[in-house]
């Protein structure tokens, strides 16, 4: 079983999302790709809640009442994933956990803190 959480904002780092993808495809669901969300966010604001919910519209994901889970069911399961983090990391959300997005190069090879000083 997997798990979403998420804890409040804070002004440096913006909110944090926890991701624990789930397999709901059983039964009649057909999903793509699924997780449910067990995040404690009842301290969001309400615009940040809307940005929640907007970047899950925008990745394809709806909420299915009868899991209590949130499914995407068109595409693949790797594009669904990527896209659900793409969307958060953009509208500010930081992903502690379940970020399927590539490493990119840059990101491996920057210059760590000690290594600038030493420079």
């Amino acid at each position: 079983m997997t798990t979403m959480t998420a804890t409040p904002t804070t002004a440096a780092t913006g909110p944090k999302v926890k991701i624990a993808w789930r397999d709901e495809n059983y039964g009649s669901v057909a999903a793509v790709a699924a997780f449910r969300n067990y995040a404690l966010t009842s301290d969001w604001s309400d615009r940040t809640q809307q940005r929640f919910r907007g970047c899950l519209k925008r990745a394809g994901f709806t909420f299915h009442l009868g899991r209590a889970s949130f499914i995407a069911d068109q595409g693949t399961r790797d594009e669904r994933k990527l896209a659900l983090c793409t969307e958060l990391a953009k509208a500010g959300f930081v992903i502690t956990a379940g970020d399927v997005r590539p490493k990119t190069e840059e990101a491996s090879t920057a210059p760590t803190p000690d290594a600038a000083l030493a420079a």
